[in-house]
């Protein structure tokens, strides 16, 4: 607690140490994480897509009747 009491010298009022370069860290992280889940989600839609008709062309087979 006192080592980061003179980590950086000069401080903001409050009392706090200044921290450059953490809200957009930040920032970008969230948007990296709200990227990978719309990926995630746009590739579990095209899953569905895709086996859905495979399934679609399964029963289509399964169903078709030879005299």
């Amino acid at each position: 607690m006192i080592a980061s009491f003179f980590v950086m010298g000069k401080r903001k009022r409050g009392g706090r140490v200044p921290d450059r370069g953490r809200n957009g860290q930040t920032m970008i992280e969230y948007v990296v994480i709200a990227a990978m889940l719309v990926l995630s989600l746009s590739l579990f839609a095209v899953f569905l897509y895709a086996f859905k008709e495979h399934g679609g062309r399964v029963l289509d087979l399964v169903a078709l009747d030879y005299p």
